[in-house]
Order: C-alpha cells, then structure tokens, then sequence
C-alpha cells in the first residue's frame, strides 16, 4: 500500500462579487495560483449557496486568515 502525497498552500484570498446580471453576491477567490501539481492555472474560489456582502465575505476571509488557513490536497 503506497502512502499519497501531501501537497499544501497558504492561499491569498481575495473578495470578489459577481455581477448583478450574473446573480450577485460576494465569493472568496485566490489571489495566486498554487504549485500544487496538477492546480498549477486552476481558478479556485469558494461560493455560497446563501448570497453573501461583500462585507460579509471579507470579515470571513479576515476569520479564515486569523485561523492560519492551509488549502491540502493529497493524491
């Protein structure tokens, strides 16, 4: 039984909004791509089912930084 690789990341986050034609609403994006193999040019960002401020995305993403927030994908 082979053990998988960790890769981690500490992701810059960023706050952005879709536009009001696109719904609306405030997600978190990354700010840099990753050097996590095969996520090298991947757009990741985290949406909410519950439409979000912008404000409100920011104070999350102010919450997640205090934590120390690590992305880990291990294959």
């Amino acid at each position: 039984m082979s053990s998988k690789k960790r890769h981690e990341a500490v992701p810059i986050l960023g706050a952005s909004e879709w536009s009001v034609e696109q719904g609306g609403g405030a997600y978190i994006s990354w700010l840099e791509h990753v050097n996590i193999p095969g996520l090298e040019s991947a757009d990741i960002r985290f949406e909410f089912e519950k439409r979000q401020s912008l404000a409100e995305v920011k104070r999350l993403i102010a919450q997640l930084n205090a934590l120390g927030l690590k992305f880990v994908v291990q294959k």
